[in-house]
């Protein structure tokens, strides 16, 4: 895994921050440990995305200036306990149990449904399931439509 980290870190200093971004993301699901966190964080904080570095920051529990700066543009973006919890990506969340973390998530209080993100890290639509649901009901009726239909004309050109 230090592989992961060297690649990230010579993308990083080659002016290619989107790919060290990707391949640490993908790292995460094996692994969330301070130092990953915080090179993932860095990442961010280069590519100008401060709120994404200041959730990281926030878990990893880092205070500086420039730590302190991204963590304010994080929770100006997510103004409530709840869409800051959700805006640490998931593999953190399940996994980190720092003191910050820790106090966020008593913040939020239960949870009502699973924790549902997509790779991205954003909660799910509520509305994902019925409209996915929905379109999945309606192929199925089409599809035993035609196939009643299929038979209709086959047997009605057999005795028609």
């Amino acid at each position: 895994m230090t592989d992961v980290l060297a690649r990230a870190r010579a993308d990083l200093a080659a002016g290619r921050p989107w790919q060290a971004r990707d391949r640490l993301r993908g790292a995460l699901a094996h692994r969330q440990d301070h130092e990953l966190l915080d090179l993932l964080a860095t990442v961010h904080h280069e590519m100008r995305d401060l709120p994404a570095a200041g959730a990281l920051w926030f878990v990893t529990g880092r205070d500086d200036p420039q730590a302190r700066r991204a963590i304010e543009a994080w929770s100006a973006r997510h103004r409530n306990d709840l869409a800051r919890w959700h805006s640490i990506p998931a593999p953190v969340r399940r996994t980190v149990d720092s003191g910050p973390t820790q106090v966020l998530r008593r913040a939020v209080g239960p949870l009502d449904r699973p924790d549902r993100t997509d790779p991205d890290g954003q909660p799910e639509s509520p509305w994902e399931p019925i409209l996915f649901g929905g379109c999945a009901v309606t192929v199925v009726v089409w599809f035993v439509a035609m196939v009643g239909i299929g038979m209709w004309t086959v047997l009605r050109w057999i005795w028609g």
